[in-house]
């Protein structure tokens, strides 16, 4: 707190400059410092704001990508031999197949044993790793699919450890590991991948000032170093016998994935169908998802009749085409699923009054038992084809939804959409455009169909999502302008701050030379005054 020690002292003028010197100061500064406070607390609270917007697209986000591919199906099975799940739904249906496993695929496993540490060394020079099949006559027989792999050990990794890392760094399906067999003596393991075709053959070659490696050879059957032999799951599909290399398989059922975790000791049911309920939940949790972040940027752009109830981002351009972009999702049709195009309102969603979206599940259950493939539409992207000859993926860029038509003729040659393709033996694809990234495989000589683009309005709903909390995007750039904005306030609060000191530096030199020339006459008046008191007092004698 400032004191006025002229004052205090009762000297100069009486009045308290102090005071006086802030009042005006504060004059002064008052319209520019609520100018630059109000711009700050607008700024302040729009930035609030516009970080709920970006919090409510992340949940959006997550949210219904927990429903992505959520197509109803549900997967059965009479078994705990083997578990079934959906890999991709865009090919999955509704299915019942008899199953038997009689065996499981394995994977051949190699042990040497006998090392004493695991820094012993084991020689330098070469191990050239070789997979196919040791057959029953005790010959191997290259896998023609895989490559040799050569692994070099030099003095640097000369030792049972340095092997570990050689052949675990080698990237070719093979996994060593140290067994400290008996608290005494470690083994060297090495495993294959699963199925009879990935065994391992062993071929080494050795420095002869540094031996010892001849000791990993393996390039005829010994039983006493494998412990295990590879081999194939063996298993029937209603009753036709299968074998594959693994007990993961993908290729048996469309869209399915089977885990195979034993074998089975009479014929098993496996069966896929469509749950109403399943879908019914997916359907009402994306609704959910598009209330939650219809309401929250409603709350946000509010306008109040008096204004003084408005939201944060009230009459926002960006927020107010977020919920246009947000709410034409509810209304657009969706296509690239069948020939004709599919809406929301088929499943039962209605707009309320309020922009809230519900849903009829009365509605909902009659349109998914109709055909619930249709559903797909809601939850999951899928490129089909119409002909069994034609199978349709995507190897770069994503295409534009749509259906598209696939004509090819007696000499091989094909178009898309008009549009001539080009052909390397049975893959067909466009050199550039939008459909650039969508490539085409045919069997035997493939046939006309139509090619079926789909993107789900959970798809939808991400990119959008997506779109707005990328970096660099038009809500990431709004922020940051609004942050910059503070900074500036922050700027102009400083410079005033600065201009008012100078100011009242001013102002105090001014108040001070007043109290100086004061003070000088009031010395002269007491030097009057005492001069006439002296005077009466000496006409009195």
């Amino acid at each position: 707190m400032s004191v006025d020690y002229l004052s205090a002292l009762n000297i100069g003028s009486g009045l308290n400059t102090t005071e006086l010197v802030d009042s005006l100061v504060e004059a002064e500064g008052a319209p520019q410092k609520s100018r630059i406070d109000k711009q700050r607390s607008r700024r302040t609270v729009e930035i609030s704001g516009l970080a709920q917007v970006k919090q409510g697209m992340t949940s959006l986000e997550t949210g219904v990508a927990g429903f992505d591919g959520k197509t109803g199906l549900a997967v059965t099975s009479t078994t705990s031999s083997v578990t079934a799940s959906i890999h991709n739904a865009a090919l999955a249906g509704s299915f019942s197949h008899n199953l038997e496993v009689d065996q499981l695929a394995s994977k051949q496993v190699l042990v040497f044993d006998g090392f004493s540490d695991e820094t012993d060394a084991v020689g330098t020079g070469s191990l050239t790793f070789s997979f196919g099949s040791w057959e029953t006559d005790g010959s191997f027989s290259a896998n023609a699919d895989l490559n040799n792999v050569t692994i070099d050990i030099t003095e640097e990794n000369n030792s049972l450890a340095g092997l570990v890392d050689a052949i675990n760094s080698a990237d070719m399906n093979v996994t060593a590991s140290l067994l400290l067999a008996d608290g005494a003596t470690y083994s060297l393991v090495l495993t294959s991948r699963e199925g009879a075709d990935h065994a391992m053959h062993i071929s080494t070659s050795e420095d002869a000032s540094n031996p010892g490696l001849a000791t990993f050879n393996y390039d005829a059957v010994d039983a006493t170093v494998e412990t295990v032999s590879g081999a194939d799951a063996i298993l029937k599909l209603d009753g036709q016998t299968i074998t594959r290399s693994q007990n993961e398989i993908t290729d048996l059922i469309d869209g399915i994935n089977l885990t195979l975790q034993g074998t089975t000791s009479s014929t098993e049911r496996i069966v896929g169908s469509f749950s109403e309920d399943s879908a019914l939940t997916a359907m009402n949790g994306i609704i959910d998802e598009m209330n939650s972040l219809h309401e929250l940027l409603g709350t946000l752009a509010k306008r109040d009749i008096t204004g003084d109830d408005d939201g944060p981002l009230a009459g926002d351009p960006l927020v107010r085409s977020m919920q246009n972009q947000l709410r034409s999702m509810t209304t657009k049709p969706i296509v690239g699923f069948a020939d004709d195009a599919i809406y929301l309102a088929e499943f039962g969603v209605r707009t309320e009054r309020d922009g809230t979206i519900s849903l009829d599940e009365d509605a909902f259950r009659s349109a998914f038992e109709l055909d619930p493939d249709r559903f797909a539409a809601i939850t999951n992207s899928r490129i089909t084809s119409s002909s069994g000859l034609v199978k349709p993926s995507v190897l770069t860029v994503d295409p534009p939804a749509g259906v598209y038509s696939f004509v090819i003729e007696d000499d091989l040659s094909a178009t898309l959409a008009d549009t001539d393709m080009n052909v390397s033996g049975s893959r067909y694809s466009i050199a550039d455009g939008d459909m650039r990234g969508l490539v085409i495989d045919i069997t035997n000589n493939g046939a006309d169909a139509s090619i079926y683009v789909g993107v789900s309005l959970v798809d939808e709903l991400i990119s959008f999502a997506d779109e707005m909390l990328a970096n660099n995007s038009d809500l990431d750039r709004k922020m940051d302008r609004y942050n910059d904005d503070l900074v500036t306030y922050d700027e102009d609060q400083q410079k005033l701050d600065e201009r008012l000191e100078n100011i009242r530096e001013r102002y105090q030199i001014q108040f001070a030379t007043m109290e100086a020339a004061v003070t000088s006459l009031n010395r002269t008046g007491e030097s009057i005054t005492n001069m006439m008191d002296a005077w009466r007092a000496s006409l009195k004698e």
